[in-house]
């Protein structure tokens, strides 16, 4: 659409992030779908920091951010990626707060990471989007009466955190099927908590109930954790 953010988070599965790299980086420094691949020839104005699941060391960093203070080579613009930035020690994000919040005018900055772990300082810089595999999954309602939610949250206690997630995919996909976009994103969200294994069964359940049925906004639950 034209609007190129000085600082986007992008959170997808990790084997979609090559393909990512490719089309934000042609995107943002804008290299036609014709011309090489600027991943592949080292693009003059694109700088890579890390790797696919690896994040880059507090060298690096400071390196990139060097880097993006040079004036464009041939595009508009520089765009710095940092790859893994879920994976960030916490020396190396803090090197990057500075650039995040206010990077070169001629200069973009990128992180790609996987789930929801990108820390909150970084994240409130960024313009976030989450992308997800599409769901396909049945479309079954979510526990209402006080009796069917300590039923689910007693058999919930049984499993691992990767199947309350898919749990909670079909209660988001029977959100989406009453067009209650509402709930349907506070559940996708929890979804993709559920699926960084950052946190207990008992800690997500916890987080289900005041989302969910004391409606508790969601900047207030995930402040701390993000």
């Amino acid at each position: 659409m034209g609007s190129i953010p000085h600082c986007r988070a992008v959170s997808a599965p990790l084997e979609w992030h090559p393909a990512l790299l490719e089309r934000l980086a042609r995107l943002t420094l804008e290299v036609g779908p014709d011309a090489p691949s600027p991943v592949e020839t080292g693009h003059p104005d694109l700088l890579v920091a890390g790797e696919v699941n690896k994040a880059p060391d507090i060298a690096a960093c400071r390196t990139l951010g060097q880097e993006l203070a040079l004036k464009p080579v041939s595009a508009p613009r520089r765009l710095g990626v940092v790859m893994a930035a879920d994976r960030l020690l916490l020396p190396a994000a803090n090197s990057l707060l500075k650039l995040a919040e206010e990077p070169p005018s001629h200069a973009c900055i990128l992180f790609l990471l996987e789930g929801d772990g990108l820390l909150p300082t970084l994240r409130s810089r960024a313009r976030f989007t989450a992308l997800s595999v599409p769901l396909e999954v049945e479309a079954v309602p979510p526990p209402e009466k006080d009796a069917e939610w300590v039923a689910w949250i007693e058999g919930a206690k049984t499993k691992d955190a990767l199947t309350v997630a898919s749990e909670l995919g079909g209660w988001a996909a029977w959100a989406l099927s009453r067009g209650d976009f509402p709930q349907a994103d506070r559940l996708e969200q929890l979804r993709l908590l559920a699926g960084t294994k950052n946190l207990s069964v008992s800690m997500l359940c916890d987080l289900l109930i005041l989302a969910l049925r004391e409606e508790l906004p969601f900047e207030h639950l995930f402040g701390d954790i993000r």
